[in-house]
């Protein structure tokens, strides 16, 4: 049959990756804990974030796990036990701190956009600046017939002022 449909070698890699994952993630199902509760705000800035760049993800990602990893250690230092893990996910003041990581990164991220927003509009002015003085000097080098503004007859040709 012409049509049918062959996995590809990308695909079954990615399974493989996927079922591996899964696996390690069962073999150290505290920081699994741990770990998907804290760092849930980067899914969802993940899932929110369309630009293709993904900066956002990054910002808000490593301040997020820059919250989480506190737990994280004192997870491994109390003996890496599932109950261990749930106590501090439970604690509401743990996960506002994981959480306010995430919070810092968003903010980090608003306050450089409107920063660097800022930076580029004023390069845009003064690059316009230069461009009107740099016209303006070619006026007085060559004459008015350098600006394209004079009349022109119906068949597009300069009309001569006289």
């Amino acid at each position: 049959m012409a049509g049918k449909n062959k996995k590809s070698p990308a695909g079954a890699k990615k399974n493989i990756l996927l079922v591996a994952m899964l696996l390690t993630s069962i073999a150290v199902l505290p920081t699994t804990v741990i770990i998907f509760v804290g760092m849930l705000p980067t899914v969802v800035a993940r899932l929110t974030d369309r630009s293709r760049e993904r900066t956002r993800v990054f910002t808000i990602g490593f301040m997020n796990f820059a919250g989480c990893f506190p737990f994280w250690f004192k997870l491994m230092q109390g003996g890496h036990s599932f109950e261990m893990a749930v106590s501090l996910v439970t604690d509401p003041f743990n996960v506002c701190i994981m959480y306010g990581g995430a919070l810092c990164g968003y903010m980090i991220e608003w306050g450089l956009s409107g920063i660097v927003a800022n930076i580029m509009i004023q390069k845009g002015r003064n690059r316009l600046e230069f461009i009107k003085k740099t016209q303006e000097e070619m006026v007085e080098r060559w004459g008015r017939e350098v600006t394209g503004d004079y009349p022109l007859d119906n068949f597009g040709f300069p009309i001569e002022s006289k």
